[in-house]
């Protein structure tokens, strides 16, 4: 029987010792404040600020797109004497695509960057920095115009939507570290990368409009950025504890780690063969959740026809609440995962990518309330695997290292999209078949590479590593 969801111990590595000074930080983190609150507290905190301010929220593009399209954004692209087949013209849904395609690339920008910053300046001033370039991102959709600059102020304000808010969502994932069993807590604060997709939805209230509500947005993250100011640490947490103590406002700074400190332990791992299979493996899924996002919309006008009313409940409605209703059975992917271990979560994952590719070619707007589903299943299997198999299966030190690692297969691969997108709308004139088949057979041929995955610990294993744990205080990295 297996563990696969058990935290892996650490192996001794030349300058491991030097790069982590444990008592130092700990000492430094419990002096910044007297506000030391129970870990369970801290998650809750934590996962309203993922909620709310993830780049998750670039997940909730369908009614942003809807509403651009009724402003009429990018439609000066469009050839007067050419009749449109629907509410907008090729080049104009080109532009429209671009800003899920560019924003959801940028999670990998975003991976890749804060990731190595969060092992080397700690989490404290990833998140301040992060939620600053929220800020400005949400002022450049809020005053964007494509009759200004082409109108790439909206996408490149998405775009920073999507790196800022993964600067949080990529650090709240240490507070995961205060438990001893990580698997269920990893897959359920995953989760909620999705749930932020809804919180767009607000754009369908009657009255609101898009200027009004993204500088209030904007507003909001500033208050959000003082609340992860004061809740999250110098350093990264390492080791169980049920009780952490707040930063505060104190204005201390961190001890900046040494990128060739990093080095030694990076190189080894480096060598595995698993870490490269699910880096491509993570960067070619990534790059289809990127082409996808911005391509659904104007698959259900397709199938719509002339029922664009229908088009637009689908758009704003249905698809926001269910391809980003992963955040419910999230925690139980992780359940799931414990149980058959990874590469039988591999396995699955592959499965429904296929599903949902399989289900999107079906020539039917009812059918794709299913192919949602199966969007949202593929989804939560995914990116539960993503921190799941980096924080079980390689150094906790180098645990943004790793995130940094697969952000640039994934980002590396994005830019076919922007390959992609404009063949499928300008020589494929709209109809996705052979691009569909292009992302899938790739997915078929990832199943002969799931044996070079880690299968998991051990039971004798993990209740060693637990017991190990156990004796130690809480520390951080």
């Amino acid at each position: 029987m297996e563990h696969p969801l058990t935290p892996q111990k650490m192996v001794e590595t030349p300058g491991a010792t030097d790069y982590a000074k444990v008592n130092d930080d700990l000492e430094i983190q419990n002096s910044l404040s007297s506000w030391r609150v129970h870990r369970h507290v801290i998650i809750a905190i934590t996962s309203v600020l993922i909620t709310f301010m993830s780049a998750g929220l670039i997940l909730g593009f369908g009614p942003l797109y809807s509403m651009l399209v009724a402003e009429g954004q990018w439609s000066e692209l469009c050839d007067p004497n050419e009749p449109l087949e629907g509410p907008t013209c090729a080049p104009q849904e080109v532009h429209l695509q671009y800003i899920f395609s560019a924003s959801f690339q940028c999670l990998s920008i975003a991976n890749a960057a804060f990731g190595l910053l969060l092992d080397i300046v700690g989490p404290r001033l990833c998140v301040t920095f992060g939620l600053l370039i929220s800020f400005m991102g949400h002022l450049l959709i809020a005053y964007g115009d494509s009759e200004t600059g082409m109108g790439y102020s909206i996408i490149a304000g998405a775009a920073m939507l999507a790196i800022g808010g993964y600067g949080l969502y990529i650090c709240s994932f240490q507070f995961v570290k205060l438990y001893k069993r990580q698997g269920f807590l990893s897959s359920a604060i995953s989760g909620l990368f999705n749930a932020s997709g809804y919180v767009f939805m607000m754009l369908k209230i009657h009255g609101v409009t898009r200027r009004g509500f993204y500088t209030g947005y904007a507003i909001f993250t500033l208050v959000a950025l003082v609340v992860c100011f004061v809740v999250f640490p110098l350093r990264s947490l390492t080791d169980p504890n049920t009780h952490y103590t707040l930063s505060g406002f104190s204005c201390r700074l961190p001890r900046f780690a040494k990128p060739q400190n990093v080095w030694p332990q990076l190189k080894e791992q480096l060598k595995r063969p698993d870490l490269w299979f699910f880096g491509v493996y993570f960067g070619w899924i990534s790059t289809w959740f990127g082409f996808c996002g911005g391509a659904i919309p104007n698959i259900i006008f397709q199938l719509a026809g002339d029922d664009t009313a229908m088009a637009l409940d689908y758009i704003d409605y249905v698809l926001p609440m269910t391809s980003n209703a992963s955040f419910l059975f999230t925690p139980f992917v992780g359940l799931f995962i414990d149980k058959y271990g990874f590469r039988v979560g591999f396995a699955a994952t592959s499965m429904f990518v296929l599903l949902f590719i399989g289900f999107l070619n079906i020539n039917s707007l009812k059918v794709q309330v299913l192919t949602f589903i199966w969007y949202a299943l593929a989804q939560g299997f995914f990116y539960a695997l993503q921190f799941s198999y980096i924080i079980v299966c390689f150094p906790a030190e180098l645990y943004g290292s790793m995130q940094c690692f697969l952000a640039l297969w994934s980002l590396s691969m994005g830019f076919l999209n922007y390959i992609f997108t404009p063949w499928a709308q300008n020589t494929l004139e709209g109809d996705y078949t052979w691009v569909l088949v292009m992302f899938a057979i790739p997915v078929v041929v990832s199943y002969l590479f799931l044996g070079l995955l880690h299968k998991g610990i051990y039971v004798e294993a993990a209740d060693e590593a637990d017991a190990e744990l156990g004796e130690k205080k809480l520390s951080v990295a």
